[in-house]
């Protein structure tokens, strides 16, 4: 199994500093992209959109209504 472009056996021949380092570095991208998600979806409200002076060009197609 490859994560990352690394498979069991090359994470395990990596010396320890470095596979202390790679894991503490994915645990921080993790992080921060966790946080980035959780900004981008605060800022898809409704409101927020309108602060921005952003809206949608369209109603979304599960809210039409065919009349």
């Amino acid at each position: 199994m490859y994560y990352v472009g690394f498979s069991f056996h090359d994470a395990m021949n990596l010396p320890v500093w470095q596979r202390i380092w790679f894991i503490e570095r994915t645990v921080e991208e993790f992080k921060k992209s966790n946080g980035e998600q959780s900004k981008a979806a605060h800022a898809n409200t409704p409101e927020a959109r309108a602060l921005m002076g952003k809206s949608r060009a369209q109603v979304p197609a599960n809210l039409r209504r065919f009349t």
